[in-house]
């Protein structure tokens, strides 16, 4: 061992430039891997720990869905309530005192930032006592230009304006009040919908004469109180069948999905990027500390162990391999700062650096191991006798028949083990038609997402526009008939809806009327109610209850209840404040009067002829702008996440550039003999460099041809996976011209690295080699 220990001192004091090098290069790749896991742990755990920074969640929400006063006291004081927080939204604007027509795009609100989720980042909140100060989201923050402290005039709606659907058609009629911006909030449900919006205190509310929409009051209850105890409670209440009641979620299950998934995609790339980097880094690192025969043979002869040759070999492997991935992790921990990212730092509670000390134990443990392996490994496999390695009968029969010889060399180079060379052609194959069958598996899943959102009858909006949707109790009268008269509206359906229970659970119900065209909801299984008994739920709803096509279920609404047969599942449209999507049923007009008789049509989805623009007359009822088509939550946290796929595609072609170059350079090096005997017997160097170039090509030929195809299936399958999980269309695309030309791109770049492998065979000396063999 001393002698060992004596090696060492001398081998590092003499190579200690190239061990800081190859320390501070190991530093950098795994400093970058561990950043990629630090910041995945710390966007999935983001949810759960701004749930804890705000001091909890709430156990249900109370949905107060018509206007009129708030009943927050009321439910304050049923004996199950331990606390609660509103929010009600308010048929009103914000404009500039000095310039009235000047309107602020944004969204009012009178109630609690706790209750709508937010928590105040900047400034203070508003004194409760007054109706006359506001906070503002983020985005009106960006936006609005304003600065603490300055004035706003908030105008107003009637309620009997918000009732008749004139919220944003007519002049406000109702209360105005000159305001103060106080403050900022932040928090999960500006994902939710991303219009700016400002919050006044309840006190507002007393406003005589100020029009309301839907109310939300968010409830914790008492411990042992469930939600299906507390529904019994609030149907004790007067008129308890316009409070509908749901699980409360701070962060929805739409937002967890988006953030889960973009943590995903960073858990994905820091492990494609480990992968890499143990195969170059190891490579490396393998050549760093293996000994030339030149230096084997003295050690031998003066009794040298092989097992003291390995042990020496790896501590001198331990060292960078160990420092340079500690140096890596404290790398990531000055660019933790940067995660996470995007939409997901609404929801990080401690922006800043921040030491997650499991993830950089674990994550660095992990490298070094992986490390340590691949050079054992490579150390052990070097010890191998040079033996003869002879092909497969297919091997032979394939180069046979190709009809070029520098073909049939460059086949047998590529899949037949050369005398001496270490590991088999068969792992490299397997790693290469796995990388690709992934790079084609993520470019499937990014054009299916990308498809999904750029088409908005995947998710449910199967129509050019929502008209009357904005609030209120009913459309306008006249916009419903002038839409029958216009001939170039080409479909038209119209939608009322309503809040129901199924046991205590509630469900968004909407009753459509086809009154022309074939606009109707999307079918993903089964088919269209048809009478007034008969009910197509959304996937998630259905999940939720428990109910499959074929059963029936019974629904309970504000004026009775009716039993319906359940005859398929649907993309449910968003209506109100409803996604839709995969949450809600549809039914009949007629079989919404059975459980709710005092709905009206609400909204009318309308396709126009193509080309014949926004009719004059929908500008006089609803305005000049067409109204912008309702993109549900979920959709729109899926758009935040299209670039990760294409990211992970991105380093899965990172790492097939790798994979390939290694093979080549160590392929040429393994077979400096076999190509100084084809030297020998008279083949030129052009020869010589078509058959490296065949070799290229017919390694990565088989890897392509296996992968792609493999691909499709496992982006297809992920991609549908991932729509049922919304309850949208779930057909994956199949991006063949995309897909080509990665395979075409591949095949080229395979040939640009033999590029230099072929030069090496071209200048190799045989006389040398053959003299040295």
């Amino acid at each position: 061992m001393k002698a060992v220990i004596f090696r060492l001192r001398s081998t590092l004091r003499a190579r200690w430039a190239a061990t800081v090098g190859l320390t501070l290069v190991i530093a950098a790749v795994c400093g970058v891997i561990i950043a990629f896991a630090a910041g995945a742990q710390r966007t999935v755990s983001a949810p759960d720990r701004y749930v804890a920074a705000v001091g909890g969640g709430f156990d249900g929400i109370v949905t107060q869905e018509e206007g009129g006063p708030l009943r927050i006291s009321e439910v304050l004081a049923l004996p199950d309530v331990e606390s609660a927080e509103s929010y009600t939204f308010i048929f009103g604007g914000l404009t500039h005192p000095e310039a009235p027509t000047e309107s602020f795009d944004t969204l009012v609100f009178a109630g609690t930032a706790g209750g709508l989720g937010e928590r105040l980042v900047d400034g203070r909140l508003p004194n409760p006592a007054t109706g006359n100060e506001f906070v503002g989201s983020t985005k009106f923050a960006a936006t609005s230009g304003l600065a603490f402290g300055d004035k706003v005039q908030l105008v107003t709606y009637t309620q009997e304006q918000g009732d008749a659907n004139e919220f944003g058609t007519a002049a406000p009629a109702g209360p105005t009040e000159t305001a103060t911006y106080v403050g900022v909030i932040s928090g999960p449900a500006s994902l939710e919908d991303g219009q700016p919006t400002v919050m006044f205190s309840t006190k507002l509310l007393e406003t005589p004469g100020i029009g309301v929409s839907q109310s939300q009051i968010s409830v914790r209850l008492r411990d042992g109180v469930g939600l299906d105890e507390f529904r019994t409670r609030l149907d004790t209440l007067p008129d308890s069948a316009s409070l509908s009641l749901d699980r409360s979620e701070l962060i929805s299950p739409e937002i967890r999905r988006g953030i889960n998934t973009q943590g995903r995609g960073l858990w994905l790339l820091a492990l494609v990027a480990s992968l890499a980097a143990v195969a170059v880094l190891g490579q490396v690192l393998t050549r760093h500390v293996r000994l030339p025969p030149s230096e084997m043979r003295p050690l031998s002869a003066i009794g040298f162990t092989d097992r003291q040759v390995l042990v020496e070999a790896m501590i001198r492997a331990a060292l960078p391999a160990t420092v340079g991935t500690l140096l890596g992790a404290g790398l990531a921990v000055s660019v933790s700062g940067r995660f996470p990212t995007g939409f997901v730092r609404t929801v990080e509670p401690h922006p800043g650096v921040l030491v997650q000390w499991g993830v950089l134990l674990a994550a660095s443990a992990i490298l070094i191991l992986a490390l340590l392996l691949w050079t054992l490994s490579a150390l052990a496999l070097a010890r191998w006798a040079r033996r003869t390695v002879r092909p497969s009968p297919t091997l032979d029969a394939i180069a046979t028949r190709v009809g070029s010889p520098t073909a049939a060399i460059g086949v047998r180079f590529a899949f037949m083990r050369a005398q001496g060379e270490r590991g088999a052609a068969k792992a490299s194959l397997v790693g290469l038609t796995l990388t690709i069958a992934g790079l084609v598996g993520a470019i499937t899943f990014g054009v299916s997402l990308d498809r999904l959102v750029r088409e908005p009858f995947r998710y449910g909006a199967n129509f050019d526009a929502s008209l009357g949707d904005n609030g209120g109790d009913a459309m306008p009268p006249e916009l419903e008939a002038n839409l029958e008269r216009d001939p170039s509206v080409t479909s038209l359906i119209l939608y009322s809806g309503s809040q129901v229970r199924v046991g205590a659970a509630s469900v968004p119900l909407l009753g459509f009327q086809a009154l022309r065209g074939d606009g109707t909801p999307l079918v993903l299984n089964g088919r269209l109610p048809a009478s007034d008994d008969e009910i197509a739920f959304g996937r998630l709803s259905a999940h939720d209850i428990g109910t499959h096509v074929g059963d029936d279920v019974t629904m309970v609404g504000p004026t009775g209840s009716q039993k319906f047969h359940v005859v398929g599942l649907v993309v449910v449209p968003g209506l109100g404040r409803n996604d839709g999507i995969g949450q809600g049923a549809v039914v009949t007009a007629g079989g919404l009067a059975q459980v709710d008789d005092a709905t009206v049509p609400k909204a009318a989805a309308v396709r126009f002829l193509s080309g014949s623009g926004f009719p004059p007359y929908l500008a006089a009822i609803l305005g000049p702008e067409p109204p912008n088509l309702f993109v549900p939550s979920a959709i729109g946290n899926v758009a935040r996440v299209r670039p990760i796929p294409f990211a992970l595609a991105a380093v899965l072609g990172a790492l097939v550039l790798l994979t390939l170059t290694h093979v080549m350079m160590t392929s040429i090096r393994a077979r400096r003999h076999d190509l100084a005997i084809l030297r020998s017997l008279g083949a030129p160097r052009a020869w010589i460099t078509r058959v490296v170039h065949w070799q290229a090509t017919a390694f990565t030929l088989v890897p392509v041809v296996i992968g792609v195809p493999l691909g499709f299936i496992i982006g297809r399958i992920v991609f549908s996976s991932f729509a049922d999980s919304m309850g949208a269309l779930d057909d994956a695309a199949l991006p063949f011209i995309l897909v080509f030309a990665v395979v075409v791109g591949v095949l080229a770049l395979a040939n640009v690295v033999a590029a230099m492998p072929a030069r090496r065979a071209r200048r190799l000396r045989p006389a040398a080699i053959l003299q040295a063999d």
